[in-house]
């Protein structure tokens, strides 16, 4: 693809993402694609050959989309402060982070019953414990977390956490998710230090 592809391509996959945070995953579609992105079916049907095809490559496109969101924090010293930050990336506390929760639970709905997509999903979360299991293991290094900690159980534990308290900040209205998710990652990352 062109530079010029690359961007329709990514307005595409941004109309995608639109639509499932907007109206589920089940609303996706070639032709929901299209209206969202302003675009001709034919347009659609140039770059993704299939529903599925375009679901694959939204799927792929929310996951750059967040590691390049989270390599900017990663940029910054290791520090319990900065593990909270890059934690609450994933809490939906603003529109932007709502949206990207929304899309991330109906894409681990349909991981549920589709392998290919369970496959790209575990890659993925393998990615993330492996991240933060490296980070814990500089906390531990530091002496900031205690030298007890086991760094891939609790990576795989963080992200589990993650996972739940995502989807229970989704069903509580906005003024009930900060002081939820507060306390939740609060209470984890103390435990780190006692």
């Amino acid at each position: 693809m062109t530079g010029e592809e690359d961007v329709r391509g990514a307005h595409l996959l941004d109309a995608v993402l639109s639509v499932i945070a907007e109206d589920g995953f089940a609303a996706v579609s070639m032709r929901t694609v299209a209206a969202r992105a302003g675009v001709s079916l034919a347009q659609v049907q140039y770059y993704f050959k299939s529903k599925d095809d375009l679901i694959r490559a939204g799927f792929d496109h929310a996951g750059r989309l967040f590691l390049a969101t989270l390599s900017a924090i990663r940029a910054e010293e290791p520090s319990v402060e900065r593990l909270r930050a890059i934690v609450t990336l994933w809490l939906p506390l603003d529109a932007a982070r709502e949206k990207r929760a929304r899309v991330w639970l109906a894409y681990s709905a349909a991981a549920a019953v589709s392998p290919e997509l369970a496959a790209e999903a575990a890659g993925l979360d393998a990615e993330l414990r492996d991240w933060f299991a490296a980070e814990l293991r500089g906390l531990v290094m530091t002496g900031t977390v205690r030298a007890t900690v086991d760094p891939a159980a609790t990576a795989a534990r963080l992200l589990a956490l993650i996972d739940g308290v995502t989807v229970q900040a989704l069903m509580l209205p906005d003024d009930q998710r900060e002081p939820l998710t507060r306390t939740v990652i609060d209470s984890f990352l103390a435990e780190l230090g006692d």
